[in-house]
């Protein structure tokens, strides 16, 4: 009895505070989801409260109408997908003939895949900006996906390979052996195997171009080609913040994220952790 008593509030203690650190993190999201349905006179009000008194949608319709942010948005949408699907494309096939061939600077390519993540952005962006000016990349969404693919790109090979390293060469070796070429054994076996650690790869490529600033903001100078971060960072200005608008562009900015975790979590969590042990 007193060890099923024990059982019960350890159990009891883990729940509380799973619950506790829960309720913590998605206080901000909730707190900036509530904000953002406020008017002005409420949101600055001596006694703030979390929610809404008198539910309005005007930073909403004002994020549409006066700063146009549905450009941003399809720009946004763009330049990730667009990041997320070359990134993918690039990565496996890459990963893969590092993974299973043997040849001449495999370990040089290896070792500088490592590299290209040691840089912080910082350090190498004004050489990006001029690089991209003289290719003639400057200010436009192809030079903004080819930029985000060169941090992209390595660390996606990188996982994939170690997941393909996980994988058993005797499945490939009988698919040989049933007739398959070397493509059709990459599409009806190794892909579809592979599927947990390509689906978290491109929840990764695709979080990394939608939530980047940096980049964007020094690689795109026009307005119709900002990106969402860029055009959030405009309306925190030197002496005015226009904070109801600003809470409703965040709420905009982290529902697809949100949702795309919530329905892809399964795959991110099996395809980050499987590719860490080989057998």
């Amino acid at each position: 009895m007193n060890k099923k008593r024990k059982i019960i509030i350890d159990k009891s203690f883990t729940y509380f505070a799973i619950t506790v650190i829960t309720a913590l993190l998605n206080f901000p999201f909730l707190w900036m989801l509530t904000t953002s349905l406020k008017d002005s006179v409420e949101m600055f009000s001596a006694n703030p409260t979390f929610l809404p008194k008198d539910l309005t949608f005007t930073n909403y319709i004002a994020l549409l109408k006066e700063y146009k942010f549905f450009t941003y948005f399809k720009n946004s949408v763009i330049v990730s997908i667009s990041t997320t699907l070359v990134a993918l494309l690039f990565a496996t096939f890459m990963a893969y003939g590092i993974s299973r061939f043997k040849f001449r600077g495999k370990n040089v390519i290896s070792s500088s895949l490592i590299l290209t993540q040691m840089f912080p952005l910082p350090l190498i962006i004004i050489t990006i900006y001029v690089t991209f000016v003289k290719l003639g990349l400057f200010d436009t969404r192809l030079g903004l996906v080819i930029a985000y693919c060169t941090f992209a790109l390595p660390f996606c090979t990188m996982m994939l390979r170690s997941y393909f390293d996980g994988l058993p060469v005797e499945l490939e070796e009988a698919a040989a052996i049933d007739g398959c070429g070397p493509f059709s054994t990459i599409f009806r076996i190794v892909i579809p195997l592979a599927s947990p650690s390509i689906v978290a790869m491109g929840l990764f490529a695709f979080i990394l171009s939608w939530q980047e600033l940096m980049m964007s903001m020094t690689l795109v100078h026009s307005t119709a080609l900002r990106t969402m971060p860029v055009a959030i960072t405009m309306m925190v200005g030197v002496r005015n913040i226009m904070w109801g608008p600003l809470m409703a562009a965040s709420v905009i900015v982290s529902i697809p994220v949100v949702i795309l975790f919530i329905y892809f979590q399964k795959y991110l969590i099996s395809g980050m952790t499987m590719g860490a042990v080989k057998g």
